[in-house]
């Protein structure tokens, strides 16, 4: 393996930074010309979590569009059992707090930018899973059609269960995405952070957490 798929694409401008070579400013102005910035190269940013999240919107709301446009449309409609709206939306209010952990790696990730981090960041939300800002996003995606179902008597039918994977898919392949971009900027120190932090799977990342606090004590 080369030097460089070890250490990762920014251990340089960590020391450099650290050492106050450089300041925050240029760091990012070398990560742009390394093309390490968050959405690199692609035509439109986050292209994978933005296309499901169009086909979710218009899967789920297309009898509210349909409406809008006077349009016909019979689709068969489920009412959801209250007792799966609290479940859900329980779940989903659990998973809140994970949408502000964008703001953590902004702070924690060197250059107060969370578009150009270049140290990784670990603790926090981050020691839980990999992507929680996604997880909390897209548990609120998968969650809100339920809940609008009995609030709003929004029908729910065979096309929102497509959303809902849909949805679920483009953020996955947005975060697989971001992964291998990740290990470019941070080589091995990455590969050890997937191998202690799990993706998506919140039950296993606390868990772990526990345990790693239990042998520290």
């Amino acid at each position: 393996m080369a030097e460089e798929e070890k250490k990762g694409q920014v251990k340089d401008l960590v020391e450099k930074l650290q050492a106050r070579e450089l300041t925050p400013e240029e760091v990012k102005r070398e990560m742009k010309r390394r093309k390490l910035e968050h959405h690199a190269g692609e035509p439109i940013p986050g292209v994978f979590a933005v296309s499901g999240i169009v086909i979710w919107g218009i899967l789920c709301f297309l009898p509210v569009i349909c409406m809008l446009l006077n349009v016909s449309i019979v689709l068969p409609s489920m009412e959801m059992p209250l007792r799966v709206v609290y479940i859900t939306f329980f779940f989903a209010l659990a998973m809140s707090p994970l949408l502000f952990s964008a703001h953590e790696r902004r702070a924690k990730g060197g250059t107060h930018d969370g578009d150009y981090t270049i140290i990784l960041v670990k603790d926090g939300a981050h020691g839980i899973v990999r992507h929680p800002s996604s997880l909390g996003g897209l548990a609120w995606l998968v969650v809100l059609p339920i809940l609008l179902n009995r609030v709003v008597n929004l029908p729910f039918t065979v096309l929102s269960i497509f959303g809902e994977v849909a949805v679920v898919m483009g953020i996955y392949l947005q975060c697989k995405k971001e992964e291998r971009f990740n290990l470019r900027k941070w080589g091995d120190g990455y590969r050890r952070y997937q191998r202690e932090v799990p993706m998506f799977n919140f039950i296993l990342g606390i868990w772990r957490r526990a345990r790693k606090k239990k042998k520290v004590m």
